[in-house]
């Protein structure tokens, strides 16, 4: 009975985590959306530096089993951050912050879909210019998403 309790708070934290990683979606009203371009650009940032790292590494004549580790983590971490921009592009800018009707809608969207075509193709390479067309579509969207109403 008492690893109950102890199932309990290994668990409380990841569904946490998992809840609290993407805006709320209640009509609070309350968006950042500078914020979240500069997370975009971050994550594209981690992206290209975990190709060229995952590159470097498997580069190498012979591994190590140090090597191995890091090429798993820069993976994973490269990965991370390409679902998390999959993620923000859907549930915070196509499910709350463009409106159907609004000035240049379609052109929004369009640049939404190809963020989350490019993270995807991000995820499957380390060649660079996946994450490269990546940056260039999320500048061209926050031009067009920033200079105008929603």
């Amino acid at each position: 009975m008492k690893l109950l309790p102890l199932l309990a708070l290994c668990i409380l934290p990841l569904v946490a985590t998992q809840t609290a990683s993407a805006h709320c979606q209640v009509p609070c009203g309350i968006y950042g959306d500078e914020l979240k371009f500069g997370e975009l650009e971050q994550h594209i940032k981690t992206i290209t530096k975990a190709s060229a790292q995952i590159t470097e590494i498997s580069a190498k004549e012979t591994l190590t089993a140090q090597d191995q580790q890091q090429l798993i983590r820069w993976t994973n971490n490269k990965e991370s951050h390409a679902q998390t921009i999959i993620d923000e592009s859907a549930n915070y800018f196509l499910a709350q912050r463009i409106k159907p009707g609004a000035d240049h809608y379609a052109e929004k969207v369009e640049l939404l879909h190809h963020i989350i075509v490019y993270s995807m193709k991000s995820k499957q390479s380390t060649d660079g210019a996946a994450a490269k067309t990546l940056g260039e579509k999320v500048a061209a969207f926050k031009a067009i998403y920033l200079d105008h109403t929603h």
